[in-house]
C-alpha cells in the first residue's frame, strides 16, 4: 500500500466521530485515505487545507500534515463476475434470491466464492431452492461455499435474531419496515399488542425494548419460530412478550377486546384474519398494521394497472373489509392513515401496508 503525505485534523478520540461526519457532510473528508490514531487523539485526512469558517463550522483548532495510508479501491461484484447476481444477506449467511435461470449452474460456485471474498463477515452462502411453502412459511436452501449450517444471527436495528431461514420465515428487507412500526409505540406509555404472524420477535422484540412498559402478545404456529422467539428474547433482554404456539385462529377467543395495536404481517392471507384481528381490538380501538400483496402491470393490450392503482385498489378493498367487521363489533370511525409500497414481492407486484386506525 502507498502512503501519502495529507492535510489533516487532530481530534480527542471523544470527539472523534462527531467531527469525522461533520467533514464528511462538507466534502472535506479524504475517504480514501485511512484514518489513524494515537493515545487519545485521532488524525482525519483531509482532501484539502481547511479555511477559518469551515475550521469553526466543525469544531476544531489543530491543523497539521500527516502520512496516510492510502486504500486500495475495493472491486464490486459486478467489476470481478461481469453482472450482479441477486442476493440477500441474513446474519453471516449471503442467499442468492435470483431465479435458477439467472446464473448458471457451472457459475454458482464462482459467485458463491467472490461473495466470501468480498464480504469478511459471510461465513456462508446458499441458494433457494423451493419457495416459502406450507403455513410454516419455510424454504428449502443449499449451500454453496462456507460453512455447513443455516443457523445465524442477525442484527437489525439493534436488535439480535437467531433464526434459521430454512425453518422460519424471515425477510431482512423489511428492517426499516419493523422500525418505522416501533417508532410509533411511545416508550412512556403502556400499550396491549398482538403480533398475529410474529415469526422469530423480528416486530416483536424491537417494540418490547423500545416499550418495555408495554406488553406484546406474539403468536405464531411454527414451533420453531416460537422456539427462536424465546431465544431471541434472552438474547434482547426482554421479558415484556408473551409468546404463544399456535393457529391464530384458535388463539384470538382467547384475546378478546386486548390490544391497542395490532401486527398482522402475512402479505398473502391477511385478508383472512381481518375479523380476528378486530375481535382482539379494545373496545375503545386502536391500530391495525396490515400488510398484502397486490400486483400492478405497464401497458398492455390497452390496459395498464400503474403502482398508485395497486395503491388505490388495496385502499378499497381494505376499507370495505374492515367496515364490514367494523359494523358488526360497534366501531364508529375508520381512518386509513397510510397506504403505501413497502417493498417489491415479485416481478408486477408489491407488499403493500396500510395504518388502519379504528375507533
Amino acid at each position: 500500500m502507498r502512503t501519502e503525505n495529507l492535510h489533516c485534523v487532530k481530534v480527542e478520540k471523544g470527539r472523534g466521530e462527531q467531527v469525522r461526519r461533520a467533514l464528511k457532510e462538507l466534502k472535506l473528508l479524504r475517504t480514501d485515505a485511512k484514518i489513524t490514531s494515537k493515545s487519545d487523539c485521532i488524525y482525519l485526512p483531509l482532501i484539502r487545507a481547511l479555511k477559518a469558517a469551515e475550521s469553526e463550522v466543525v469544531g476544531v483548532t489543530e491543523f497539521l500534515t500527516a502520512d496516510f495510508t492510502i486504500l486500495e479501491p475495493r472491486r464490486s461484484i459486478e467489476d470481478i463476475l461481469g453482472f450482479s447476481p441477486a442476493y440477500e444477506i441474513i446474519g453471516d449467511i449471503a442467499v442468492l434470491t435470483g431465479s435458477q435461470d439467472t446464473i448458471a449452474e457451472t457459475n454458482e460456485l464462482q459467485v458463491a466464492h467472490t461473495i466470501l471474498d468480498l464480504h469478511k463477515n459471510i461465513k456462508v452462502v446458499a441458494k433457494r431452492i423451493s419457495a416459502v411453502e406450507g403455513v410454516y412459511r419455510n424454504r428449502k436452501l443449499k449451500i454453496l461455499a462456507g460453512e455447513n449450517r443455516t443457523e445465524t444471527i442477525h442484527k437489525e436495528n439493534g436488535c439480535r435474531y437467531k433464526l434459521d431461514p430454512e425453518k422460519v420465515y424471515f425477510n431482512p428487507s423489511l428492517a426499516g419496515e419493523r422500525n418505522r412500526v416501533a417508532m410509533q409505540v411511545e416508550p412512556s406509555k403502556t400499550e396491549q399488542i398482538i403480533d398475529m404472524f410474529a415469526g422469530v420477535g423480528s416486530f416483536a422484540i424491537q417494540i418490547a425494548k423500545r416499550a418495555p412498559q408495554s406488553h406484546v402478545t406474539a403468536i405464531d404456529i411454527n414451533p420453531d419460530a416460537i422456539r427462536y422467539l424465546h431465544e431471541n428474547m434472552g438474547l434482547n433482554g426482554v421479558r415484556n412478550i408473551e409468546p404463544i404456539e399456535g393457529d391464530v385462529s384458535g388463539i384470538y377467543l382467547k384475546c378478546e377486546n386486548k390490544a391497542n395495536r395490532i401486527i398482522m404481517n402475512l402479505p398473502k392471507s391477511a385478508y383472512m384474519f381481518l375479523r380476528e384481528a378486530l375481535y382482539m381490538l379494545h373496545p375503545k380501538g386502536g391500530m391495525i398494521h396490515f400488510y398484502t400483496v397486490e400486483e400492478f402491470y405497464p401497458a398492455k393490450g390497452g390496459k395498464s394497472k400503474s403502482l398508485d392503482m395497486a395503491l388505490e385498489i388495496t385502499k378499497a378493498k381494505v376499507t370495505a373489509k374492515l367496515k364490514e367487521h367494523c359494523d358488526e363489533f360497534h366501531y364508529q370511525t375508520l381512518e386509513l392513515q397510510e397506504v403505501r409500497k413497502v417493498k417489491p414481492y415479485a416481478p408486477y407486484a408489491y407488499i403493500i401496508g396500510v395504518d388502519a386506525a379504528i375507533y
